[in-house]
């Protein structure tokens, strides 16, 4: 699976991003991705949204409140 999300990204945050999405059940075809630097928003096909952050520091994603 790793290989798999690996391929395509540009960054390391849009990698961790995008595996954590997997690791969390959100399957790419129902979300799209919207990433701009170390910040991302998911977001469905009623346009509701969640914030995340990847933390450079700490290595891992957070969501936003």
């Amino acid at each position: 699976m790793g290989d798999l999300i690996l391929r395509g990204c540009k960054t390391i945050a849009e990698y961790a991003f995008r595996r954590w999405m997997g690791e969390n059940g959100f399957v790419s075809g129902y979300f799209t991705l919207e990433i701009t630097g170390s910040k991302a928003i998911i977001r469905d096909k009623t346009n509701n949204t969640l914030n995340l952050t990847y933390d450079n520091v700490e290595k891992c994603v957070q969501v936003d409140e």
